[in-house]
């Protein structure tokens, strides 16, 4: 068996780079009233929600408005109803369901989302349902007149909660603030209606903010049918700034969302939602999902989904992103930059919500938004794993600027530390801007705390998720490409680079580093170096896929030599393209990452 060129993954790992329960340190900055809006598809069933959650700023909350079941054809009002919810001070929030609050219908998992801006995003990845739910902040002394200029607006709906009648569309409105939205054209498709994108015109849209607090009606024109896209009245409910306005028909299973519709950059941490259902051929896949997205504003990005299908259980995938539109989606930008819109185009029906979200603080700071995977920049939703290399970004972090000069890996480096869950963790690099850290394989729970220590003084807390693997793989940024988006970081068995001038051929063994694996055995001492004698394998089952096609993996554990760098071998498999990058998947039970390429001969 092969392993490493030192020189080479020692550069990537050192160098810098351009059993906990829920946190509920934040509750106090959620509170006050939420309009509020779910879809849920669950067993055969449809529900939505629509009306408004009043959080006390102590990690209770109560619901007022409508739920609409399709196995009953009814809505019924609910009045007050109790549940819970957990944010943490970077913006992870937890909460009961208000669909099923008693958390005993659909598995009693509950919701899961990030705060984005003042607004709130969440999905139930992690039960038996897949939904999406958007919460905003309601206003006062709200009119009419508060519902000015112009709107990028899209939506989701399926008819009579039926996956085979889904549709999704997208249109701009224009509201002088007196009541009539005028005529337009609405742009989407139906799945019954063999998904060809179409257009429908609407005439004398109306819309009436009846309620102080922004609540009213937006009403369509009342032609409903199997082959419209847009008809009826929906409850309308308008953010207390104006800028954003989410709505849906109190007897049906659709969710609309309105930005205000201003110019502004792609770019910063987005954190998101969805809803999907792809039809083509009409299988029905429907997923959901929570995340983010790191958009570098030059056309590239960088995404997490925390993904589950209807068939399967919720995985972390990591993937390169770009622009907001592609053959599939159809991307609008709004609120000055700060949030978008994603839709759907012909068979592939989704509603995919972004709110842009930024931190400030006094130095040490550690920025809630930055603490990524060494490798990928996997953006911040993304969960941490025991052993993975991690870079945690900020400003005044510490007045030093060293890497560790050998193996094991200090706890201590330049006067700085660095805990997770009150545990060390062993330190590659340290900089005022940046640390990178090897997470303790002993640390456990479902959230990872990280705080820094210096002699700046002591940082805020960053809780994340926890996860058993997080693989990222380490890759070129040579030539242009972003963290984690280049080639892969890959020897051919000489050890020799894998390189655009020497490729990779079909059928030889490659050698591919990577950090995020988790547990391996015989276990290792956190920050020392893995051993040669016994080798130390991942516990994970490890999968490789090149070009879209299974790889045999022969090795899947820590190189010798090293600490926390795990090797993976695997042989490129016969029908790959050829002459040019192709892509590269790493995989777990628990994750995916597509960032990485290879060159191929």
């Amino acid at each position: 068996m092969r392993f490493r060129n030192a020189t080479l993954i020692l550069g990537i790992v050192l160098r810098g780079i351009a059993a906990q329960t829920a946190d509920s340190s934040g509750d106090g900055n959620l509170f006050g009233d939420y309009f509020v809006r779910e879809v849920m598809l669950a067993g055969g069933k449809a529900f939505s929600l629509s009306g408004t959650i009043t959080f006390d700023g102590q990690g209770n909350y109560s619901f007022t408005g409508t739920k609409m079941d399709s196995s009953t054809g009814k809505s019924v009002a609910l009045s007050a109803q109790l549940g819970t919810y957990s944010l943490n001070a970077s913006g992870l929030v937890s909460f009961s369901d208000p669909i099923d609050h008693t958390q005993t219908d659909f598995g009693g998992t509950g919701l899961f989302g990030r705060i984005g801006g003042v607004s709130l995003l969440a999905s139930a990845t992690e039960g038996s349902v897949r939904n999406i739910l958007i919460a905003i902040p309601a206003g006062s002394s709200m009119t009419n007149a508060s519902l000015q200029g112009a709107y990028s607006v899209a939506f989701i709906d399926f008819l009579q909660g039926n996956v085979s009648l889904v549709r999704d569309g997208y249109f701009t409105l224009h509201s002088s603030g007196n009541g009539s939205l005028g005529n337009f054209t609405v742009t989407g498709a139906l799945a019954n209606a063999g998904s060809k994108n179409t257009t429908q015109s609407l005439t004398n849209v109306t819309y009436d903010i009846a309620g102080q607090d922004g609540s009213g009606t937006l009403s369509f024109p009342p032609v409903p049918s199997l082959f419209t896209l847009l008809a009826g009245q929906k409850d309308l409910f308008l953010s207390a700034d104006g800028l954003i306005f989410i709505a849906g028909d109190p007897s049906g299973f659709d969710l609309m969302i309105g930005i205000r519709a201003s110019s502004g950059n792609y770019q910063g941490t987005y954190v998101t939602a969805g809803l999907e259902n792809n039809a083509a051929g009409g299988k029905n896949a429907v997923d959901a999902f929570s995340g983010s997205v790191f958009s570098l504003g030059n056309g590239t990005s960088i995404a997490h989904q925390r993904l589950a299908t209807l068939q399967n259980p919720a995985i972390d995938d990591t993937f390169a992103g770009g622009t907001l539109s592609n053959g599939a989606i159809h991307g609008i930008l709004g609120d000055s930059g700060q949030a978008f819109l994603q839709v759907g185009t012909g068979s592939f029906y989704t509603l995919i919500p972004g709110l842009g979200v930024s931190y400030i603080g006094p130095n040490p700071f550690l920025d809630p938004l930055k603490v990524w995977n060494a490798a990928n920049l996997a953006p911040v939703t993304n969960p941490v794993a025991p052993g993975e290399f991690v870079s945690l970004f900020g400003s005044g972090l510490c007045t030093a600027n060293e890497g560790a000069l050998g193996l094991p890996l200090p706890t201590t480096l330049g006067k700085v530390q660095v805990t997770v869950n009150g545990t060390l963790a062993p330190i590659s690099y340290v900089s005022p801007n940046q640390i990178n850290v090897l997470v303790p394989y002993e640390v456990s729970g479902g959230y990872a705390t990280f705080q820094v220590s210096s002699d700046v003084g002591l940082s805020n807390p960053v809780t994340l998720y926890l996860a058993k693997t997080a693989p990222g793989v380490f890759a070129s940024t040579a030539g242009g490409f972003a963290p984690g988006l280049g080639p892969a970081a890959a020897q051919h068995a000489d050890f020799s680079a894998l390189t655009e001038e020497s490729p990779a051929k079909v059928g030889e063994t490659l050698m591919l580093y990577v950090t995020g694996l988790g547990a391996v055995s015989p276990s290792v001492k956190d920050g020392f170096a893995a051993p040669g004698s016994p080798l130390s394998y991942v516990v994970a089952n490890v999968t490789v896929s090149v070009d879209g096609l299974n790889a045999p993996v022969s090795f899947a554990g820590l190189a010798p030599g090293f600490a926390g760098l795990y090797q993976v071998n695997f042989e490129v498999p016969k029908g790959v393209s050829s002459g040019r990058l192709v892509s590269l998947s790493v995989g777990t039970p628990d994750a995916v990452t597509d960032e990485a390429k290879l060159y191929i001969k």
